[in-house]
């Protein structure tokens, strides 16, 4: 009871904190999305929608009180506003599965209309940092108790270690592997250019300690996806690092480190990874492929998709064992890729336009960390636009083999991209309308950024 009350308080704080500061009340939703407070306490908050409420309160609160400097019209919205129209569209255009399809929708839908929000609520860097603290502290809760475990017992494949049990959402060990990976280079970032906390040693350790957490949490789901996207997440710091060998050495220490405490533990973690090059001798591996051939068959017939859950109608045929010769048949399998995902449900306009949002939103922040490169005082933001650029790659690769195409983390990513967009543009126009000097030097000032 005390837990269900304690975490009511927090509710509440974000509920009524909304009539101070509006921003607060989107805060309090990605709280709400992803620490999931109604499947943690044991009462009170599971007895009420309270995503649904926290997200109405904060889309009105902004509406009628905080209209103030939305970002631009820009192409990562126009795309977040097709894809919102297209899924409705074959939702309601005569789905293969009308019941299962309106349910996955109406979640679906939520995340991507409060995503076309966000940029217009998180408008200044103590907003965005506010946004990006909130996001992981609320994912902390989800991956520090699997990390501990994984530590102590050196983690097992398909344990249920996390907050929550079930086998959806963050419970799920690849979703919760891609998103822990998703955050590290946010974790860095926030370490050096945090103005919220103050940056103490302590501090600084502290996202130290969440990013070796976020490392143990992935080693310890033994997923196969959890590996790729380790090796995306080292890659990616390797190309933008300025001593590559030094860190790609320290980079390669904590890896071996941590997959030989877990191998030592558990010989399985290396019979797993030594399937990903053998997966027409794995069941599960050989089984995604299958789904995928019957998604290509589908879309011949259905080339605009067979609306949400559309997997619940597939059928494959798995070759028989020694111990069962016969062909084993298979049905309602999910789809196992946000690609495929995308495909089956919504056709091939929705996968071009799954595809489109990552194609502009890196391209975006590419943009944004160049601008921003120039100009006074936004190394915070240069260097964010770059740490999520990484993130994005992440469920970018990972994604080819979980089928998250609608989990807030990735609308969560377009959103901030639009965010960096929004920040750059606002600079350079009090840049060009700040008096220039007599002789003025359009090279950058030494100390500014570029110079750095």
């Amino acid at each position: 009871m005390l837990r269900s009350l304690y975490i009511s308080l927090i509710y509440g704080v974000f509920l009524f904190g909304g009539f101070v500061a509006p921003f607060a009340l989107g805060l309090g939703y990605v709280w709400v999305d992803t620490f999931s407070p109604q499947n943690v306490a044991y009462s009170i908050l599971n007895a009420f929608p309270v995503s649904e409420v926290m997200a109405v309160a904060a889309i009105l609160t902004y509406l009628l009180l905080d209209r103030k400097s939305p970002p631009g019209l820009n192409l990562v919205t126009v795309l977040v506003v097709v894809m919102a129209g297209w899924v409705t569209f074959t939702t309601f255009n005569d789905p293969v599965r009308p019941v299962d399809a309106f349910g996955k929708w109406d979640w679906a839908i939520k995340t991507i209309v409060f995503s076309l929000f966000m940029p217009a609520m998180f408008r200044s860097r103590v907003q965005i940092e506010a946004f990006l603290q909130i996001y992981v502290f609320s994912l902390a809760g989800q991956f520090l108790p699997f990390a501990g475990k994984t530590i102590l017992t050196g983690g097992r494949y398909g344990a249920s270690f996390g907050l929550v049990e079930g086998n959806g959402g963050l419970a799920e060990g690849s979703h919760l592997a891609t998103v822990c990976l998703m955050i590290i280079p946010i974790l860095f970032h926030l370490r050096r250019y945090t103005v919220i906390l103050p940056r103490l040693p302590i501090v600084k350790l502290g996202y130290v300690g969440l990013a070796v957490a976020c490392l143990a949490a992935c080693i310890g789901t033994f997923e196969r996806t959890a590996l790729v996207g380790l090796v995306v997440v080292l890659l990616g710091f390797l190309l933008r690092s300025r001593r590559r060998i030094l860190y790609g050495a320290i980079c390669a220490g904590l890896v071996m480190a941590g997959s030989s405490y877990v191998a030592t533990s558990h010989n399985e973690w290396v019979t797993r990874m030594k399937t990903i090059g053998s997966f027409s001798q794995e069941n599960s591996a050989f089984e995604r492929i299958l789904i995928w051939q019957w998604t290509l068959d589908f879309v011949k017939t259905h080339p605009y998709g067979g609306g949400f859950n559309a997997y619940l109608i597939n059928e494959i045929k798995l070759p028989g064992t020694k111990e069962h010769p016969e062909p084993i048949i298979d049905k309602g399998r999910a789809f196992h890729s946000v690609y495929f995902e995308m495909l089956g449900e919504h056709g091939w306009v929705g996968l071009t336009l799954f595809v489109s949002l990552f194609a502009v939103s890196f391209l975006t922040l590419r943009s944004a960390a160049i601008r921003a490169k120039r100009l006074a005082g936004m190394e915070w933001c240069h260097d964010l636009a770059r740490a999520l650029q990484i993130s994005l790659m992440v469920p970018l690769v990972c994604g080819a083999f979980i089928g998250i195409a609608f989990q807030a983390e990735i609308y969560y990513l377009f959103a901030l991209a639009v965010m960096m967009r929004h920040q750059v543009r606002a600079a350079e126009r009090i840049e060009r309308a700040a008096p220039k000097p007599a002789f003025y030097d359009r090279r950058p000032a030494l100390g500014s950024a570029a110079a750095a």
